[in-house]
């Protein structure tokens, strides 16, 4: 029998995404527990996340949340395929360097655009961090690798992460998706994505 993941999420579009992706990566099913907007915020959702943040896990009777740290768990629990560099690896510090970039320096403002430009919050978060990420997102740009993922030959959490974070940034109008190739069409292709839905909406 395959192992699955019960995934609490609003749908295709938010952070559930990434952990959706993880998990077709790693071969684990996914039981899809819908969650209404305004219900993440009160009780029974608050009691399984006392943030009232989606996503939402529970995988082998824990409950996680936060969408990176729930990715990262879930690839920590298997040896194949490995989607994380381990200490000592040599290509940690670049792993964590992607991961930190996407995950902590992008992703919380990228979400807020995209929720103001889909009407949900006011335009103004758009306009408050527009020249900002437009600005970080040109400079990763150009650090990202001419073949391969993020972290060198091996696909890996920070692509999941990334690959989110980017995007994001495209529907929003912030990068030209050409800037982001080849790496981001070998996300795209990749069929636990496709699976995932992740980019569905491209």
């Amino acid at each position: 029998m395959t192992e699955s993941i019960t995934l609490h999420g609003f749908g295709d579009n938010d952070r559930s995404g990434k952990v959706r992706w993880t998990a077709r990566e790693l071969g684990l099913g996914v039981e899809e527990v819908r969650v209404k907007p305004g219900d993440h915020r009160r009780p029974p959702y608050t009691e399984l996340n006392p943030f009232a943040h989606v996503p939402t896990v529970v995988f082998r009777g824990q409950t996680l949340f936060e969408s990176t740290a729930i990715c990262h768990t879930l690839a920590e629990a298997f040896d194949a395929p490995k989607l994380f560099v381990a200490r000592g690896e040599p290509e940690r510090q670049k792993y964590l360097f992607w991961l930190a970039a996407f995950g902590e320096t992008l992703e919380s403002r990228l979400v807020e655009c995209a929720v103001s430009r889909a009407g949900i919050l006011d335009p103004q978060y758009f306009s408050l961090h527009e020249h900002g990420l437009r600005f970080k997102l040109g400079v990763l740009a150009d650090l990202l690798p001419k073949q391969g993922f993020l972290a060198g030959d091996r696909f890996t959490i920070a692509d999941v992460v990334g690959g989110y974070g980017a995007r994001l940034a495209i529907q929003c109008g912030l990068i030209e998706r050409q800037r982001l190739e080849p790496w981001f069409s070998a996300l795209v292709a990749r069929p636990a994505a496709i699976e995932s839905r992740i980019f569905a909406s491209l």
